[in-house]
């Protein structure tokens, strides 16, 4: 069994970050006894204990709304003001861009002006989308973006940039290492933000950090692409860019002036910026630390929590490990207590598992069982889809109800014009939905025949169980002795044994590739709308996303797009990570997998 931390309502399994704030953690959530799912867990230094993040931490919980869950800063995330306040959101393998940079620059791994345009691209899209909502970031770094191994980035400090800007006065030691970040404008939010991205793309290409109270056009003209091991000037409209963002001449007056410059140098030039080129850049970097942290989150899933519930407190005196976290400190407890009250809670455990399994109910095929449960929760959720469906339906209908009536009412032409036009786009909504209805309406179909298929199959398959003759136990080997290998039985050609037939009858079921449950539409591409490029015909996007054991997409590969660089395929990628999946299912379990194709239609617009 691991060794967890207990904080709050996580369990700490592993530092994964450091950074001038603290610490991300991978942390694991229980039920019961038994493994949940992971999170990430960002847990404060003492320093900023001390200069009072326990006392203003809640505060974020305004941001936290006003994001309104966007997967850039991280989905779920949530905020505990215990005695060690800490944040934590939906668990993403990565890493962050300032381990990132340090690893590759230690390495001599070149880090192309590709990979950094992916990742300002990410980063940009949060600073925006917090700009939009009246919110600015502050202490923008390296530190604040989560680079997932499939090259996504999320801006993971987000909600709680404000408040620890605002204590960086009493924490001298962050306020240092973030200083080259810092040297923007105090006066304007947006320039201040615009800077300290400024900053971070620099480091990202030269893999030097931003000097601080230095000639910042001499260094720009000085800059060379050490990122990439060239020694080559940086390019022309990228160094263009960067003064904009640094110097403070010609500085971006609104968000939507840097947006529209960014996607300019993005798209412009002779750069391909993809998630796809940064996922295997990641994978190359990173393989040794995703490789183990894959194996410590197997072992994790298979751990026995009891020490750790309500229930096991008294086989805890030393189940969990009491360190120094955040300046708090308890109580040590010696390893020999822990083994011996934990070894002996679990034996009592198992050897009431195994009575009970030899004397209690039949054998049922705890594969059947789980994939039994999965159904019953995806139908659960295609209900409440249908419901939420359903609804809307009857809003749409008594929307163009009330609009019928007053365009029969109505004597005004100007009025009657914008009336039938809400109409029409009334109808259009209700046509849509209808089309929702019937999709949904399918798959509850689908879902309850497989689910009475399954029902059958266990059936048959718990009969031919209990009839099946009772297999010997095969004889323990003798201590110092090497146990004997097993002999195999030979059985008659073409008669399957029961628990051979049973397996069969279950495994059409069992495996199963991962699935969209909710497929967001994506948005037509503003690019191809300013350029006005074939928007008079149907664009489609074949892609199919790999999806891990929880449901979250965790990368999309284009299968055929739409040629040139007017954002289809970004658009189409975009909608696939907003929307919801469920996991394959590998004899009966949530497993990580692809998805069969999935197509996004960009209609005509007239």
């Amino acid at each position: 069994m691991g060794t967890y931390t207990r904080l709050g309502s996580y369990l700490l399994a592993s530092e994964l970050a450091n950074d001038p704030f603290g610490s991300i953690h991978r942390a694991v959530v229980i039920a019961g006894s038994n493994f949940d799912r992971h999170m990430l867990v960002r847990t404060f230094s003492e320093e900023m204990f001390q200069a009072g993040m326990n006392a203003h931490l809640a505060e974020a919980g305004r941001v936290v709304s006003l994001l309104g869950g966007a997967r850039i800063y991280g989905m779920g995330y949530r905020l505990e003001t215990t005695k060690a306040p800490h944040v934590a959101w939906d668990y993403v393998p990565g890493r962050s861009l300032a381990q990132l940079i340090e690893k590759a620059r230690q390495e001599q791994i070149p880090f192309g002006v590709d990979h950094a345009l992916t990742v300002i691209q990410g980063v940009a899209q949060g600073i925006v989308q917090m700009q939009a909502k009246g919110v600015s970031h502050g202490v923008l770094s390296p530190y604040s973006v989560w680079v997932s191994f499939e090259g996504a980035t999320q801006l993971v400090d987000a909600p709680f940039a404000a408040i620890a800007k605002g204590m960086l006065a009493k924490a001298p030691m962050a306020k240092r290492k973030l200083a080259p970040y810092l040297q923007g404008p105090e006066n304007n939010a947006l320039q201040t933000d615009l800077f300290a991205l400024g900053a971070v793309l620099y480091e990202l290409l030269t893999f030097e950090k931003l000097p601080i109270g230095g000639d910042l056009q001499a260094t720009l003209d000085q800059a060379t692409l050490k990122a990439a091991q060239e020694e080559a000037p940086l390019p022309a409209e990228i160094r263009a860019f960067l003064g904009r963002l640094l110097q403070g001449r010609q500085p971006f007056a609104t968000v939507e002036d840097f947006s529209t410059e960014l996607e300019r140098v993005l798209y412009d030039g002779e750069y391909s910026p993809t998630t796809f080129n940064m996922a295997f850049f990641m994978h190359t970097l990173f393989r040794e630390e995703n490789d183990r942290d894959a194996a410590a989150m197997k072992a994790e899933q298979g751990d026995n929590f009891l020490g750790y519930t309500a229930a096991g407190e008294s086989l805890r005196s030393g189940a969990t490990r009491a360190e120094h976290i955040d300046g708090h400190a308890d109580e040590q407890v010696s390893q020999k207590n822990r083994t011996v009250l934990i070894g002996g809670g679990l034996a009592a455990v198992v050897i009431l598992g195994l009575g009970y399994m030899f004397f209690g109910r039949p054998k049922v095929d705890p594969a059947v069982q789980a994939q039994l449960a999965e159904f019953q929760r995806i139908k659960a959720e295609i209900e409440q889809q249908k419901a939420d469906l359903d609804a809307k339906a009857r809003a749409e209908a008594d929307k163009t109800a009330q609009l019928q009536k007053q365009l029969g009412e109505t004597k005004s032409a100007e009025e009657k014009a914008k009336l039938q036009k809400q109409l029409e786009e009334s109808q259009q909504r209700k046509q849509e939905v209808e089309r929702q209805q019937k999709a949904a309406e399918q798959r509850m179909a689908e879902q309850r025949a497989a689910e009475q298929r399954l029902a059958e199959q266990k059936k048959a398959a718990e009969t031919k169980l209990a009839a099946a003759p009772p297999v010997p136990e095969a004889p323990k080997p003798q201590p110092m002795q090497e146990a004997a290998r097993p002999v195999a039985v030979p059985t008659p050609t073409g008669v399957p044994t029961p628990q051979a037939a049973a397996s069969r009858q279950v495994a059409a079921v069992n495996d199963q590739p991962a699935r969209v449950v909710n497929q967001v539409v994506p948005i037509f591409p503003l690019r191809a709308v300013q350029m006005r490029w074939e928007t008079n015909l149907d664009h489609l996007v074949r892609l199919k996303v790999f999806v891990g054991e929880q449901g979250q997409p965790l990368k999309v590969s284009v299968i055929e797009g739409v040629s040139g660089a007017f954002g289809f395929d970004e658009a189409a990628i975009d909608a696939a990570n907003k929307s919801s999946f469920a996991p394959a299912i590998r004899d009966g379990k949530p497993v990580r997998g692809w998805t069969p194709e999935i197509v996004y239609k960009f209609p005509k617009r007239r």
